[in-house]
């Protein structure tokens, strides 16, 4: 290819400003949790599971953005380790950019095993104080506090859930 129209088709590419479909530099950046504040919000139960959605509410003066799923487990009440194994991900709705206004809310609902839905050979159950929650692709976590300690299983099974972050607080 002749030299000569490369270059100035470089120049006039990047002299174009943002090229249509790429990402603006503008765009908010990811929330990170020292943005964001969680709790739980209202949830229900069926089927031996409860639901509960985590809420997050941006807490700065900036919009930001959260993709993907959190991080999610039990925590110990006495040493806020982790108890049994982390959230699965459950892939019912796929996971979009949800932008957060300063004080807007986006959510992920959770979905918690009942620990007598399994059998005590496999499961050991233990008390649970809250969650240990991860913002979605961030590695420091927020811990969000039952209002009751409740049981769970201090073993491997698969007792925790998660949809992806949507917007708003239904978790849905």
């Amino acid at each position: 290819m002749n030299r000569k129209l490369i270059v100035p088709l470089l120049v006039a590419v990047a002299g174009a400003g943002v090229i249509p479909g790429s990402a603006s530099a503008a765009s908010p950046a990811r929330c990170t949790t020292t943005q964001l504040s969680a709790h739980l919000g209202t949830g229900g139960a069926a089927a031996g599971s409860q639901y509960v959605p985590v809420v997050w509410t941006n807490k700065s003066t900036h919009a930001c953005t959260l993709n993907g799923y959190p991080g999610v487990s039990y925590v110990a009440p006495s040493n806020g380790h982790q108890v049994g194994a982390a959230a699965t991900r459950n892939p019912q709705h796929p996971a979009n950019t949800v932008t957060l206004k300063p004080g807007g809310h986006a959510s992920a609902l959770v979905q918690m095993t009942d620990y007598q839905n399994y059998p005590k050979s496999r499961c050991k159950a233990t008390s649970v104080s809250g969650l240990r929650v991860y913002p979605p692709g961030s590695h420091s976590a927020e811990y969000v506090k039952f209002k009751v300690v409740r049981k769970a299983c201090s073993t491997k099974v698969n007792q925790l859930s998660v949809m992806a972050v949507v917007k708003g607080k239904s978790g849905q």
